[in-house]
């Protein structure tokens, strides 16, 4: 008897789910919930991303949702390519497909009759006592569909005698040899992490710039790549952020909605502003910050776009102007304090990974408000939680940058009794 598979249908690193902001890294669901669950239960399963190719990447997809003994597909973030990719399936498989998402989907009108299986996902992670409650749940549904196999596919539903393809011994096995002896996107991915964690920015790139080749056009890769490359500053800190930004023209970041491209544009164009000192850099950092804040309400594009706005009143030469630009930076840092508070106070805080962050981007929101008090004692419980280390001092820095920044606001604007 053949070895059992499962393709699961899944973007793969942290995907933006459109409809409400969030950011949600995907990889924590495949990892923590569903290749477990199939594992245990004696099947081969994997992802796209796991499994090395040459050529086009279509031919193995659709061998793999054609074959595969069970397909699960993740709709969280409504991918357009998850739900083509489902569509396919439902067509040429009975059963054994399973539809999975996180509890915040907002179904589309043709998904309201197929069942989909909901789970709690917190972003950048997922709460323990949800994963062990979501596998058990899968893997009743799988034990109960080994043992009596329901139509799941809306045209079997109709066309009951189709015949459904599956794969062969020597096919699985050319699967397994895939994923156990060549490096996927995904293994390239936690490389060029890992190298980019231990300031190995050139070879970040080039690992990156190989896992485009097996995945040509997938923002992720393409994200990340533009991010190794500003921080590389190599050959120099312009030419990187030059190329930086050519890179990201591919996610159309005039246009685009996705968080992380815009915060990635933002944080481009600040850098060529610090670099050359150039007021249109300002303004167009600024224009990717405040929109990536309206559209997300997140702390991050917040309080750099609130940091801009400081600059931005300096730089300006119309006292009214000047006024306007300063009052929307601290509008903007209320905004990013009540944010920050929510997110403290929410009853997944303790799960966040992000909290030293938030701590801190709430504490420079105080202190550009002039809470000296509330910043003392949110950077003591930092201390206390994370020790002095590179968040500590990236936030000094800050800290600095925008005492400077107001200093030459009330040195210009106020001492002159303007």
């Amino acid at each position: 008897m053949n070895e059992k598979t499962c393709f699961v249908i899944i973007g793969y690193g942290i995907k933006t789910d459109y409809t409400t902001g969030r950011e949600i890294d995907l990889d924590k669901t495949f990892k923590n919930m569903i290749e477990p669950v199939f594992r245990e239960l004696g099947f081969l399963c994997f992802r796209a991303s796991d499994i090395q190719h040459s050529g086009m990447i279509d031919i193995p997809m659709y061998e793999n949702i054609l074959k595969a003994d069970f397909v699960v597909a993740d709709l969280t973030t409504l991918n357009p390519n998850v739900l083509y990719e489902l569509g396919i399936r439902h067509a040429v498989r009975k059963n054994t497909t399973i539809v999975i998402s996180d509890k915040e989907l907002k179904y589309p009108f043709d998904l309201s009759h197929i069942i989909i299986d909901s789970y709690e996902h917190l972003g950048k992670a997922i709460d323990y006592d949800e994963v062990l409650r979501f596998k058990q749940l899968l893997e009743e549904k799988v034990q109960s569909l080994l043992e009596n196999p329901q139509t799941d596919s809306p045209l079997y539903t109709f066309f009951p005698t189709m015949r459904m393809p599956s794969f062969s011994e020597e096919e699985i096995q050319d699967i397994k040899e895939s994923i156990e002896t060549e490096t996927s996107v995904s293994d390239l991915l936690l490389e060029a992490e890992s190298a980019k964690e231990n300031l190995e920015y050139s070879k970040a790139i080039s690992i990156l710039e190989k896992a485009l080749e097996l995945a040509p056009h997938n923002d992720f890769i393409v994200q990340r790549l533009a991010l190794s490359t500003y921080k590389s500053k190599l050959p120099s800190a312009i030419d990187a952020l030059s190329r930086a930004e050519l890179i990201l023209l591919e996610l159309n970041p005039d246009q685009t909605t996705d968080l992380e491209t815009l915060g990635l544009s933002g944080a481009i164009n600040k850098r060529f502003y610090e670099e050359l000192g150039e007021i249109s850099f300002l303004k167009k950092s600024l224009k990717y910050y405040e929109r990536g804040f309206h559209i997300g309400n997140d702390y991050y594009n917040g309080i750099n776009a609130a940091y801009l706005y400081t600059l931005l009143s300096v730089e300006s030469e119309d006292i009214f102007d000047a006024y306007a630009n300063f009052g929307q930076g601290n509008l903007i840092r209320k905004r990013v304090i009540e944010i920050c508070n929510d997110i403290i106070a929410s009853k997944i805080w303790d799960e966040r990974e992000d909290k030293q962050w938030v701590l801190l981007s709430l504490a420079e929101a105080y202190f550009g408000v002039g809470d000296e008090e509330k910043v003392s004692e949110i950077v003591s419980d930092v201390g206390k939680l994370f020790g002095d280390d590179f968040s500590m001092d990236s936030f000094r820095t800050q800290q600095q940058k925008l005492t400077d920044a107001i200093a030459l606001f009330n040195a210009k604007y106020l001492s002159s009794g303007q």
